[in-house]
């Protein structure tokens, strides 16, 4: 099987990300839609407006997985972004010209998106500390709310490799650039 061109593995490999992309969107909407409806319950709660809330609605807005949603949404946007640019590059490559300058700005924007993301994570994680400890959330099956600082040294590595790759596309386009007009 060829790995350049249509009908080739990537081609293969686009069509995987496409099909990814699509669950992502369906799975966007729905973690969006819970989220909202957590809000807007959680308000109508705080506020006291109207009747009582369902037994059933005040048990599943306790679950610790309602805290971490807005983390979820965040996460599922940003595989989102990133999947969007690794389809550039991928239709880039069955085009069979993958050194192209657009290249080195998609893997320039993947190192950011991943940058800011666990920049939001380490947030995340602390606002969550902070809120089991305001509420004094009981702690359940050995889950520890003490603010720990859990560096993913795998993102931030990826980070620095892809920065680097983007600018070696930089500047081998640079070079073939100059290279087409060279005699």
């Amino acid at each position: 099987m060829r790995t350049l061109g249509p009908g080739s593995l990537t081609s293969l490999l686009k069509l995987f990300l496409d099909i990814a992309i699509i669950v992502l969107w369906g799975l966007l909407v729905m973690a969006s839609l819970v989220t909202l409806a957590m809000m807007f319950a959680g308000v109508y709660r705080v506020t006291g407006m109207g009747p009582e809330l369902p037994e059933s609605l005040l048990r599943f807005l306790q679950l610790d997985i309602v805290i971490a949603l807005p983390l979820g949404v965040a996460a599922i946007i940003a595989i989102l972004f990133i999947s969007d640019r690794l389809r550039r590059i991928l239709i880039t490559l069955i085009q069979g010209d993958p050194f192209v300058p657009e290249n080195a700005g998609h893997l320039r924007a993947i190192a950011i998106a991943i940058a800011v993301y666990q920049i939001i994570r380490y947030g995340a994680h602390g606002i969550i500390a902070l809120i089991f400890t305001l509420f004094g959330r009981s702690v359940e099956s050995g889950v520890s709310v003490e603010p720990q600082f859990g560096l993913n040294l795998g993102a931030w590595v990826a980070v620095i490799a892809l920065l680097v790759l983007a600018e070696v596309f930089r500047e081998g386009t640079r070079l073939r650039d100059e290279q087409k007009y060279t005699i």
